[in-house]
């Protein structure tokens, strides 16, 4: 319990905006580059420093490829650097082969290396649509492969924003379930959407959508609970029929 309400905390701080860089003005910029190359797609992490000041930072580079038979692949890279004032600096590259109906999310994120705020971010999509689509029994086979999963079923820019940030916290996680986790998101009144919450076919939490930032890190901090009680639940459920 200790440990989980540390997550917590390092998470509230993580998606802060920095005072230090702005909330707006984009002095650290986060950029994708991609370049196709006879089917290999060359995605490469990009950062600039327009700020007067030499910083040092931490870059998580994340890509998902989902397949045309259904099968979700990852790559992920990050590490520490340092960068000068008014300086660009490549950070990593990852090499995917990508076929005309397969289809690809990337997220770049840059934090500060002592404060661990989130200063800059950046997303790529290709052929957003596929992953949209509802889960193939080839999905599900592959979720149960690949612990921690995670699907992103959403339908706008909130509902995205939610699921990023979602992905880049549970990722990090050690010790996860080998159950997939989909992100959901149905129209409500007016113009506020809900998202789901579902493991297992099963809604475990809901909520309204808002564009706050500070809203969306409150419901990422209950989702993230509410994920680790089910987890506990369905492990006490297992655990009384090994004798």
């Amino acid at each position: 319990m200790k440990s989980f309400y540390s997550l917590l905390v390092f998470l509230f701080l993580m998606l802060l905006p920095s005072s230090i860089f702005g909330q707006e003005d984009k002095r650290i910029i986060a950029k994708i580059e991609n370049e196709t190359i006879e089917k290999q797609l060359k995605i490469k992490a990009i950062v600039t420093n327009n700020t007067p000041t030499y910083v040092e930072l931490n870059y998580l580079l994340v890509s998902i490829k989902k397949g045309e038979n259904g099968n979700l692949s990852n790559n992920k890279q990050s590490g520490k650097f340092s960068i000068n004032p008014g300086e660009t600096k490549s950070l990593s590259e990852i090499n995917v082969g990508l076929e005309n109906k397969d289809a690809l999310k990337a997220f770049l994120y840059i934090r500060d290396e002592q404060t661990q705020k989130l200063i800059s971010k950046d997303s790529l999509e290709i052929n957003q649509n596929f992953f949209n689509k509802k889960i193939s029994q080839v999905e599900k086979e592959e979720a149960f492969e690949l612990k921690g999963l995670t699907i992103d079923d959403t339908k706008t820019k909130v509902g995205r924003d939610f699921y990023d940030m979602f992905y880049i916290q549970y990722s990090q996680i050690p010790d996860k379930n080998s159950s997939s986790i989909k992100i959901s998101e149905l129209p409500a009144r007016g113009t506020s959407g809900q998202i789901n919450i579902e493991i297992d076919d099963k809604v475990i939490y809901s909520f309204i959508t808002n564009p706050s930032e500070d809203y969306l890190t409150e419901q990422l901090a209950y989702t993230l609970r509410y994920i680790k009680e089910y987890n506990i639940r369905k492990n006490l459920i297992k655990n009384e029929f090994i004798y």
